[in-house]
């Protein structure tokens, strides 16, 4: 963040608005998402991970000070990874918790899919600006699991999850869909997802019926 010293009104009654800086990363994030980067890439059943990081400035009048423009810049790094077809939920659930030992910020993001493959259908799981702390092996393989099980349960056609900031899985949602109308089919399903991690998740669904599982 940049300021102008404050030096009373201005000559004319207006803002004197200095030119908004070229944004630029410090070389000590940069790397730590270099690194975050490389380690994802280097675990097994990884098929690709990209990122994209940027520093966008903008600037507003400083309320205190009437001849003063703030300049913030608003980091956001947002990783893509999309594991083997057959990876296991232990595979999956290491690229959060790999990412998080080296990264401490909440403007970072993952979106994590693993493909369709014969028994199951895609996965996708948003992790959205967790990784300001640690994230528990045991709770990212706890994901992993609900959606490769929901991945495999009969009926499923679509299946995205999201996991909020505060790591609380049943703060997050599940979007899920299935092909029929029939009711035991829907019980069935809804079932599964209750001995999953997302159990007391809010649930978003396009059931055949239309209706909310």
């Amino acid at each position: 963040m940049s300021v102008r010293p404050c030096s009373g009104q201005a000559p004319d009654g207006q803002l004197s608005r200095l030119v908004t800086p070229a944004p630029t990363l410090d070389p000590a994030v940069a790397s730590q998402v270099r690194t975050a980067l490389r380690q994802v890439r280097a675990l097994p059943a990884v098929a690709e991970a990209t990122q994209t990081t940027t520093n966008t400035p903008s600037s507003a009048p400083d309320p205190t000070c009437s001849t003063r423009w703030v300049t913030s810049n608003h980091f956001a790094s947002r990783f893509t990874v999309t594991m083997d077809a057959g990876a296991t939920p232990a595979q999956a659930g290491a690229v959060p918790t790999t990412m998080a030992t080296e990264l401490a910020w909440t403007g970072v993001s993952l979106t994590l899919t693993v493909p369709a493959d014969e028994g199951h259908i895609a996965s996708t799981v948003h992790y959205d600006g967790t990784f300001d702390q640690q994230i528990p092996t045991s709770t990212s393989t706890a994901v992993a699991q609900g959606l490769a099980t929901l991945a495999a349960t009969p009926h499923v056609t679509g299946l995205e999850a999201s996991i909020p900031y505060t790591m609380r899985v049943d703060y997050g949602s599940l979007v899920i869909g299935v092909d029929s109308e029939d009711q035991g089919v829907l019980d069935r399903v809804r079932a599964v997802i209750d001995a999953t991690a997302f159990a007391d998740t809010t649930l978003h669904g396009s059931f055949g019926n239309g209706a909310k599982p």
